[in-house]
């Protein structure tokens, strides 16, 4: 029989949650620290992580760590990939130690994680750093492992340039009320946060304010749909103003005219 997974991702990383439904309950309780981390090292210098790998269980694991690069789409979906094949991999140039080992219970263990940055490196570069129990047979013959990962950026500090814009706006009358969209692009080269909200007006008084999701992360050279929903208008014409707030020293921005009818 095939083992089930449960994946978690945690801290920065918490961008999809798969468990599997199963009878009864599986006894895991692998946790990181950090959940992130984000270091800093000069082009052409080493840096070195501590990552602490606790069991908080009842039971000995035995775990393997792998190294993963991804993608984050538009709308936030997770793509991983194999380890150095990430625009802006950080695996390629890091080294992790050791690679496989056995944690008693309610014990712990600290995997080091070494970064070479080359001498061309300039901006943000990431990796996950997965830790993956081997599968535990249960009761009933069903077989649990779980993967956690943490994410890893190395940032080139001489070189950080925060850059961002916003790309398009486009408003939607759907069933909930107002729908609103917008397209940001992150210019710069390390991952910024998003906050903002959208002012609604008719002719020229704000009729509705919506927030758009606090904190909403944008990879290196990402870009994201912030999409969210306002309360119903009448018929009629109006216009809706993002502001986005990127980090950057000034706010961007976009407008939409449309008619609700």
């Amino acid at each position: 029989m095939k083992p089930h997974f449960v994946t978690r991702f945690v801290g920065a990383v918490t961008i999809a949650l798969i468990v599997t439904a199963l009878p009864g309950r599986a006894d895991l309780g692998l946790d990181i620290v950090p959940a992130k981390y984000e270091m800093q090292a000069e082009a052409g210098k080493s840096e070195t992580v501590p990552i602490t790998v606790r069991n908080t269980s009842e039971a000995a694991v035995h775990v393997l760590v792998s190294l993963n690069d991804y993608e984050v789409g538009a709308n936030g979906t997770l793509r991983f990939l194999d380890a150095g094949k990430g625009r802006y991999s950080l695996a390629k140039w890091a080294e992790v130690s050791p690679r496989e080992f056995d944690i008693p219970s309610n014990s712990f263990v600290q995997v080091r994680m070494t970064v070479d940055v080359p001498a061309t490196a300039s901006g943000e570069y990431s990796t996950l750093v997965f830790f993956q129990t081997r599968p535990t047979r249960k009761a009933g013959g069903v077989a649990f492992s779980e993967r956690i990962a943490s994410k890893v950026y190395e940032v080139v500090p001489t070189s950080i340039r925060v850059g961002g814009e916003v790309e398009d706006v486009e408003a939607k009358t759907i069933a909930a009320g107002q729908q609103y969209l917008v397209g940001f692009k992150n210019t710069g080269n390390v991952h910024v946060y998003l906050n903002g909200r959208i002012e609604v007006k008719q002719n020229g008084e704000i009729v509705d304010r919506v927030t758009v999701p606090a904190h909403t992360l944008v990879e290196r050279n990402g870009v994201c749909i912030l999409d969210v929903t306002g309360k119903k208008l009448p018929p009629g014409s109006y216009s809706a103003t993002a502001y986005v707030d990127y980090g950057g020293p000034n706010l961007t921005g976009g407008q939409a005219h449309f008619t609700v009818r």
